[in-house]
């Protein structure tokens, strides 16, 4: 059997890079603590943005709602006046959104018609996917009331004349103008099962 021969010089390289390895971990432990996003706190502010008419009264315990085709309903809140605030994730799919991290929308309804909606967060591009955010887009949906929407299971685009409303899709954006409407759709229908509607 042969006896392992370490020399001082490898010992002290193993210690070096331990060493090296502890002082990087430590630093990046720092650098995590003043960088860390409170994700709830950041939500806070952006309903604030959408929604400044009331306060959040309360959580809606979300963990009875089953999501739909490809939609994502993360946080729902009710404010003080009764409007309901709903934070909604739409997953890249065939024809549905163009980035892979997929389109978050808030969409406060309030008294069964959408009265406010805003982008929470993507990653379109500028000058093209971006502009389905944008308030002259986004218009079309103020005013709607729920019943103008498909909210069965399966249903995505609806074609016009079937009576439901068919967003007007922006030009070299077609693919995030659906996630954007299928975002808002899936906060209408959570909407409307929060609210004992279906």
């Amino acid at each position: 059997m042969r006896k392992l021969n370490v020399s001082k010089e490898s010992v002290r390289i193993v210690v070096c890079l331990g060493v090296i390895a502890l002082v990087a971990s430590l630093l990046l432990a720092v650098v995590n603590i003043f960088t860390q996003v409170d994700e709830a706190a950041e939500l806070r502010k952006a309903i604030g943005d959408v929604y400044a008419e009331a306060e959040i009264e309360r959580e809606i315990d979300l963990k009875d709602y089953d999501d739909t085709d490809g939609t994502e309903v993360l946080n729902a809140f009710v404010a003080t006046d009764g409007a309901y605030i709903i934070l909604t994730h739409v997953a890249k799919a065939d024809k549905v959104g163009y980035n892979a991290e997929g389109v978050s929308m808030l969409v406060v309804i309030k008294d069964g018609a959408i009265i406010k909606l805003s982008g929470y967060s993507h990653s379109e591009t500028p000058g093209l996917g971006a502009n389905a955010f944008k308030d002259k887009h986004l218009n079309q949906y103020v005013g709607l009331t729920v019943d103008r929407f498909d909210v069965s299971d399966g249903a995505q685009i609806i074609a016009p004349e079937s009576g439901y409303f068919t967003p007007v899709k922006v030009t070299s954006a077609t693919y995030t103008t659906n996630a954007v409407f299928l975002a808002v759709k899936a906060s209408v229908r959570a909407y409307v099962i929060l609210t004992g509607g279906m």
